[in-house]
């Protein structure tokens, strides 16, 4: 996503006030750090700020985490997954300002859900298009307000959102794929018939919009589905 301009101290500290800013962009431009600065509602200092981002692509994730680090914000978390944001909920009391990817899918109401349970009072989401459907999700899910804007790593805008709605046996199968297995040969190691990896290849395929192995692996690899 790239780093647009929006208020971001204001974000951190009034859970209504994302709603009110610009939807053409997300985070300040490069500007000289104000690690001292405190917003003029008496919150913390940036420095003294904990913010999360929650991205499944990393190009991304290192995008906004440059942009936070130039504005000077203190502490920065990232999540690259559900599993990976249900283990941050698990080890802390939240933060100032957890940013959610609605490029998650179905997943991203769990995701705001997990963060607000958890203590992180103020979710943004990031809406990598204008889709209505993801962003009323995010709004009945609970989040403070949503950001529109194109993603930092164009390769990944050619990922459908699709790829995150995939079951744990579907990626096992596209990951040995990946691996060049045969159908036969997955069917083995996990206890299947040639026949159901093929429903369950056919199945990647509808979700991700292609029949081709390479292809399929390509995006779930360019995702972070899998590695």
């Amino acid at each position: 996503m790239t780093t647009p301009s929006i208020g971001l101290s204001a974000a951190m500290h009034s859970p209504d006030s994302a709603r009110e800013l610009p939807v053409n962009g997300l985070l300040p431009s490069p500007r000289t750090p104000v690690h001292d600065a405190a917003p003029a509602t008496g919150g913390v200092p940036l420095r003294g700020a904990t913010v999360l981002l929650v991205d499944p692509d990393r190009a991304t994730r290192e995008s906004l985490q440059a942009s936070l680090a130039d504005i000077g914000i203190g502490r920065i978390q990232e999540a690259g997954s559900l599993e990976a944001v249900q283990e941050i909920a698990a080890e802390s009391t939240g933060g100032d300002l957890a940013l959610v990817s609605l490029t998650f899918g179905t997943q991203t109401p769990e995701l705001i859900t997990t963060l607000r349970r958890s203590g992180w009072n103020r979710v943004v989401a990031l809406a990598p298009t204008a889709d209505i459907g993801p962003v009323i999700d995010a709004v009945g899910a609970g989040v403070s307000g949503v950001l529109i804007g194109r993603r930092a790593n164009p390769a990944a805008a050619s990922i459908p959102s699709s790829i995150h709605e995939l079951s744990s046996r579907e990626i096992e199968v596209i990951r040995l794929v990946a691996d060049g297995r045969s159908n036969k040969w997955i069917g083995d190691r996990l206890s299947l018939s040639a026949l159901t990896v093929k429903s369950h290849l056919a199945r990647i395929g509808r979700k991700l919009g292609t029949g081709d192995r390479a292809h399929m692996v390509a995006l779930a690899m360019r995702a972070g589905v899998i590695s």
